[in-house]
């Protein structure tokens, strides 16, 4: 007779972290560090905390448009290159 779930058995996993996420975290941390520039940098240019900045960078903040658009500018990029997905062929996808 089965008992009462275990805490592992009762943990279920946390759900996926959209894609486009994930291209806009790495794309915006690749095009902040060839602008030279850090965190604590961003955080002065743009009054985000750092915190939240590293939280976009690694995927698990999900910033909104405008944020968006904010920390591209800041690292003078345009927003769209920092969506797009660098395919062979797709040369539009580079933040260079």
């Amino acid at each position: 007779m089965p008992g009462r779930p275990r805490a592992a058995d009762s943990h279920q996993d946390p759900k996926p972290v959209p894609v486009e996420r994930l291209i806009f975290a790495r794309k915006f941390r690749q095009a902040r560090k060839a602008a030279k520039l850090s965190q604590r940098g961003i955080r002065d240019r743009t009054g985000f905390t750092q915190a939240w900045i590293s939280a976009v960078e690694t995927g698990k903040s999900a910033p909104n448009l405008d944020s968006m658009a904010v920390l591209a500018k800041c690292v003078g990029v345009p927003l769209w290159k920092l969506l797009v997905l660098n395919r062979p062929g797709n040369p539009g996808g580079s933040i260079t």
